[in-house]
């Protein structure tokens, strides 16, 4: 390599990082993440957030985004890309499917991607205003799956532990009727015998299919969150490990600091900590310590609709989330180091699947499952918001007479293209009691993507609420 080259290109590096520095010292740079568990609506939120800022200054209906309201933006760009590792974030092709004569939802994405935009405002008061006509904000986002921060409390765990965490699942409820097959798998397995990747392939490759059943069945707290949303490492031997039960540990004479090199249990606790380290901790180092604020998308309606089952474990998962988090306030030695999340948003998606009269108990019911993992937020000095939103609002709502009662209805088009109008019924504002798992009577519909016509801006439900939360105190 020439040297002239190499040393331009690690010069060209150390301006950025210098950039990056000043933005943050100056406190005009937001790297925002978004995530949030399968389905819970992570590509339309980024792709309706994109849209209604490019589009502030034109058809974006945003009365609650207070810069907006002051008349202070003055434009919005998309910019080029820093993290060059990092897959782009299909902004285009998913507006481009949304504006076609028959829409299409955005395709969910699989792994990390990114985007940046850069926001132009005019300065409201203070000192800066007369140093500069017009401010500038560059605001990152990071949109990534859900599933892989559920991995990050393994860093805290060795194999036993997870053993002993994974048992309890696997035996669990409605998980042990799940479990038979990849049960007898596991129990075949010479633990002392010479290693057998073929055989370690095939049942790990059978402990993330009981993962993905479990998926189906409701359930939202799978670890390792990889063996759903593999990415890059589809087939690769890193993947090729899985929990023993203990009784198996101690029928087999186990002893896990004492193991023969090249056996099949010497191999799965390699694997396992090679997994952590190599997998895990580089998505905290790389990414998630970088984040400034975060987005935590909750489908609660799925929950509700699946069960009692599914709604505690959604509710288990949340709080097994909220470990992972470094929170605090910012200032500006962590913002050059060590950057703590200071906004939360937990937003409850798809709020066009309720009728408007249901939208506070759906926050209240939202709130009441983040109770336990709050307490901690608030102790940390973390400025928390919980809402609900319709990223892309895919209904419309109205009433209808029955039996002489006028009631609430949505009114929407299915995926096969036919007329829909229901009420999908009332969200209960706690953990239902159990009666309500028996008899409830919410149907959670699913709507096709919305037929735009002329506009540009995307229709929506509080996102410009949002958008304040994430921005307005950055733009003055």
């Amino acid at each position: 390599m020439d040297k002239s080259n190499s040393a331009q290109r690690y010069v060209n590096q150390a301006l950025q990082q210098a950039k990056l520095a000043g933005a943050r010292i100056a406190d005009k740079h937001i790297n925002l993440a978004v995530t949030g568990l399968s389905k819970s609506g992570k590509t339309a939120f980024i792709t309706s957030l994109m849209n209604q800022l490019l589009e502030v200054n034109e058809d974006a209906v945003l009365p609650f985004f207070s810069t907006k309201r002051e008349g202070r933006i003055i434009g919005v760009k998309r910019s080029t890309q820093v993290d060059l590792t990092c897959s782009r974030f299909a902004y285009e092709d998913a507006i481009a499917g949304l504006s076609g004569s028959i829409p299409k939802w955005p395709q969910s994405t699989t792994g990390i991607s990114q985007i940046r935009l850069v926001i132009r405002y005019q300065k409201k008061s203070g000192l800066s205003k007369w140093l500069r006509e017009d401010g500038k904000l560059t605001l990152d986002i990071t949109d990534y799956p859900g599933e892989w921060l559920l991995d990050l409390p393994l860093l805290d765990m060795d194999f036993a532990q997870w053993c002993e965490y994974s048992s309890k699942q696997l035996m669990d409820g409605k998980r042990a009727a799940l479990a038979n097959q990849i049960l007898r798998d596991i129990e075949c397995i010479d633990l002392h015998g010479p290693g057998d990747e073929l055989l370690l392939q095939r049942t790990a490759e059978s402990y993330a299919d009981y993962l993905k059943q479990c998926q189906s069945a409701g359930f939202q707290l799978l670890v390792p969150g990889r063996f759903l949303l593999p990415g890059e490492l589809l087939g690769a031997p890193v993947l090729h490990f899985f929990p023993l039960s203990l009784s198996q540990l101690k029928e087999q004479n186990v002893d896990l600091s004492k193991l023969v090199k090249g056996s099949n249990i010497a191999l799965l606790v390699k694997r396992f900590e090679y997994y952590k380290q190599h997998v895990v901790r580089p998505f905290y180092e790389q990414h998630f310590k970088r984040f400034d604020r975060q987005i935590i998308l909750v489908d609660c309606l799925s929950a509700l609709n699946k069960g009692v089952h599914s709604y505690h474990d959604l509710q288990a998962a949340l709080n097994w989330i909220m470990q992972s988090f470094a929170y605090g306030s910012s200032n500006v030695l962590k913002r050059l180091f060590k950057p703590n999340i200071d906004k939360l948003v937990f937003a409850a998606s798809k709020a066009d699947h309720i009728t408007p009269d249901q939208q506070v108990n759906l926050v209240k019911l939202l709130d009441s499952m983040l109770r336990d993992a709050r307490k901690q937020l608030q102790f940390d000095g973390v400025v928390t918001e919980s809402t609900l939103i319709a990223a892309i609002k895919a209904s419309t709502s109205g009433k209808t007479q029955v039996n002489g009662e006028m009631l609430p209805v949505l009114q929407g088009t299915t995926e096969e293209g036919a007329s829909l109008t229901l009420f999908p019924g009332e969200v209960p504002t706690s953990c239902p009691h159990a009666d309500f798992w028996q008899n409830q009577g919410f149907e959670f519909p699913k709507f096709a993507a919305p037929l735009l016509g002329e506009r540009h801006a995307l229709p929506h439900i509080r996102m410009d609420q949002v958008i304040d939360f994430i921005l307005a105190d950055k733009l003055v």
